[in-house]
């Protein structure tokens, strides 16, 4: 069996396919996977157990490389799938054109697209899932129903090679962390998301004087992001190791996974903790947690204005309505 499965969405987006992923290769051990990714997320794709991996170059549209390895094509001739199952789990118009490109048996796709321009003629197959009702990763897991797969809160699927951890390791012991740490992942794309830099000051100060971790910053090399972690920086009166900017995806997931405990906001790293199992505090404001919080069990999501359980509809409030008081007390319990 061959299965094409279109992701060009977000980080996010693609680390909560990867239950689905594990359940197709649990289902059909022998088939080929090939997986097709936005080039934002190629740096993760050793990760993900699939036989064959594509890339697509936004900025390069159709007309440059959306290929693997030394491979590439152009517009004339993009790649003809062949296989039995194509599963767009992406629902754009670059999506659709890639899914009736493949030539695949049956192509797959969420009735909410139903509606848009031709998809009628693109797809054979529409699954019911209404994506407000649920967890997102529970609804890329709905896009199996065709294949006589229906599962419910399958884990996060990464799997980190050795190299990886092992320079990993290597790096922040030259970073000078060589005894247990915590994991601060301050930043995001969206600055409403932000928690204030004195905040996360008090919650450093309190892991390195109750539990004597060490502090790793991590993030992007974003200007905005990069200003907020030098706002933290310049009013920690301790010594932290600063990766922001240093790593890819595959190598932030190691140092999570290396880490004591994780705190973050709602971002991609806050989902690779998930996938890593390190306990982890995740902060929401305005977003709502009930469609991408972390469900593993060593994890404690705090948002501004609610609590749990969440549910859909649910309004959040800013950041600075996340208490330190609460954030401590979650801390204490994750390291407890």
């Amino acid at each position: 069996m061959k299965i094409l499965i279109l992701q060009l969405k977000r980080i996010g987006d693609l680390i909560q396919t990867t239950p689905a992923i594990h359940c197709l290769r649990e289902a059909f051990p022998e088939a080929h996977l090939t997986l097709a990714v936005d080039s934002s997320c190629e740096s993760l794709l050793e990760a993900i157990d699939v036989n064959e991996r594509w890339v697509h170059h936004k900025d390069a549209g159709w007309g440059g490389p959306f290929g693997f390895g030394p491979n590439a094509w152009m517009k004339s001739d993009l790649p003809v799938f062949g296989g039995d199952f194509c599963l767009d789990f992406t629902g754009t118009d670059r999506s659709a054109w890639l899914a009736f490109s493949s030539s695949s048996q049956r192509r797959v796709t969420f009735a909410r697209f139903q509606k848009k321009f031709m998809r009628r003629f693109v797809y054979t197959d529409f699954v019911n899932s209404p994506v407000r009702d649920r967890h997102t990763a529970d609804h890329y897991t709905d896009l199996l129903r065709p294949l006589g797969i229906q599962r419910e809160n399958v884990p996060l699927d990464l799997r980190l090679p050795d190299p990886v951890m092992a320079t990993t390791r290597a790096r922040l012991e030259n970073s000078g962390v060589t005894s247990a740490f915590a994991v601060i992942h301050a930043g995001t794309a969206r600055p409403e998301k932000y928690w204030m830099p004195g905040r996360w000051v008090q919650v450093m100060d309190f892991l390195r004087a109750e539990y004597g971790l060490k502090i790793v910053l991590t993030g992007s090399s974003d200007p905005a992001e990069q200003a907020h972690l030098a706002a933290i920086k310049s009013s920690f009166r301790g010594t932290c190791a600063d990766l922001s900017g240093k790593t890819n995806l595959l190598e932030l997931a190691a140092v999570i996974r290396c880490a004591k405990v994780f705190c973050g906001v709602d971002t991609a790293a806050m989902h690779l903790a998930d996938a890593m199992e390190t306990p982890s505090l995740a902060l929401f404001g305005p977003t709502n947690p009930f469609h991408w919080k972390p469900r593993h069990t060593k994890s404690i999501v705090l948002r501004a204005d609610t609590k749990e359980p969440f549910s859909p509809g649910q309004k959040g409030g800013p950041m600075d309505h996340v208490s330190v008081g609460s954030a401590l007390e979650s801390v204490r319990k994750l390291l407890s």
